[in-house]
């Protein structure tokens, strides 16, 4: 299971950092977690093309977290070589469908793919699906009414998605024993942002969940990656990144490495 950071960023325009989403490569599929603003052309920018994804995961329907989506949808109707080739599954809350609905309104059907090439996979908190071989779940986040966190498994390794959210003893269970736990530290511990993880809670979320390591991203300005490792590294005893741009990262049996 490889895992590869489109968008460690939020809705602050920065050259450094576009908009969350992640490209996972597991059991032999391609997953976008997210897909904010920029990570469609940042997919291209890391050395992957759209036909590799077969599977889009969007953890709720906040524009920095699906902007990008619109520009998928487009393609997988007039994009000749996608249109041809792309079967691809997309796995949201039950609340999405209303939204894409009423994009179909504004744009009529420039946006609305036939079901052959986009598979629309609705789910609630609870709710599991599978893309090929990979076993994926979901819980309640606590940020957004159609919020969901995902885990996500597959040859031995898992990997749990929380987008944002803040931290509650039911993640803490939904993530345990994970290999990667993918936190977004949009505030600082000074300054907590409401609906959001912090450093310090972060690492604690970490340590409640037994993981196996910490993935700290969604990073606004004000929040110094440095400074937020070693305050969540203060709580959790695992290997932690602070996301960037272009960080790669494999999950194996002996644990996550940097690629």
């Amino acid at each position: 299971m490889r895992i590869t950071v489109l968008g460690s960023g939020t809705c602050e325009l920065r050259s450094e950092r576009s908009s969350p989403a992640y490209w996972l490569q597991a059991g032999g599929r391609g997953i976008l977690l997210d897909l904010g603003q920029g990570a469609w052309r940042r997919l291209l920018d890391y050395g992957h093309q759209a036909a590799e994804v077969d599977a889009v995961i969007i953890s709720h329907p906040h524009p920095d977290h699906m902007a990008d989506l619109i520009p998928l949808l487009f393609a997988l109707i007039y994009d000749p070589q996608l249109a041809a080739t792309a079967r691809i599954t997309l796995l949201a809350h039950t609340g999405l469908e209303p939204l894409l609905l009423a994009l179909n309104q504004a744009w009529g059907d420039w946006l609305n793919p036939s079901p052959e090439v986009l598979t629309r996979h609705w789910l609630k908190a609870g709710d599991q699906a599978q893309v090929g071989s990979v076993q994926i779940a979901t819980a309640t986040a606590q940020h957004h009414p159609y919020s969901l966190a995902w885990r996500i498994q597959a040859g031995g390794r898992s990997l749990v998605y929380l987008g944002d959210s803040e931290a509650t003893s039911e993640l803490a269970r939904f993530a345990r024993g994970a290999d990667l736990l993918i936190c977004h530290c949009a505030g600082t511990d000074q300054e907590p942002k409401t609906g959001h993880l912090y450093p310090s809670a972060c690492g604690q979320l970490a340590a409640a969940a037994g993981a196996g390591s910490l993935l700290l991203s969604h990073f606004y300005r004000v929040v110094d990656p440095e400074e937020a490792v070693a305050s969540a590294a203060g709580h959790f005893g695992g290997d932690i990144w602070a996301a960037c741009d272009g960080l790669r990262l494999e999950l194996t049996a002996d644990g996550a490495a940097e690629l």
